[in-house]
């Protein structure tokens, strides 16, 4: 189980970064980084912009007869975005973190991984209008969660 969400996640990631070269900047994260920054200058912590690409987006497809597709693809635009920042997070918390801080981060993700693997595929067992995007919806959440714990770690360990 954790061998496939690794395989979809680096997927995921090569879809992202493939989209990312030929199309140019990405609306969807332009409007992510927007609200990062004004949840910055105000001393939050970002998660209210966690959803406000999926949120608007699962709205309209709720009242699809696709709905529960619809919903899905919603959650996996946003998705594809937190996974790419976590990624570079990831990355700029070991460059600036040095080996122990390298080796933590490593057996978190694998930590976070298995968590993944084992709490989201619940949500796609659920009634639908309960749990609309299902797990994907949850890797979202889950995701952009860890991302921004990551961020504020790599700024952290890196010189500003």
């Amino acid at each position: 189980m954790a061998r496939r969400f690794a395989f979809v996640l680096v997927g995921i990631l090569l879809v992202v970064w493939v989209a990312g070269a030929v199309a140019g900047p990405n609306p969807d994260a332009q409007k992510i980084d927007a609200c990062l920054k004004a949840a910055a200058e105000k001393d939050t912590s970002g998660t209210a912009c966690i959803g406000i690409v999926a949120d608007p987006c699962i709205a309209a497809a709720s009242k699809t007869d696709s709905f529960i597709k619809g919903s899905a693809a919603c959650a996996a635009r946003e998705l594809a975005i937190w996974t790419a920042r976590m990624q570079r997070a990831i990355a700029s918390a070991n460059k600036g973190g040095g080996k122990s801080i390298a080796s933590s981060v490593a057996a978190s993700q694998k930590s976070f991984s298995d968590s993944l693997a084992r709490l989201c595929p619940l949500y796609d067992k659920l009634d639908p209008d309960m749990s609309l995007g299902g797990s994907t919806y949850c890797r979202l959440q889950e995701t952009a969660m860890r991302a921004l714990l990551l961020e504020r770690l790599a700024d952290a360990v890196n010189p500003h």
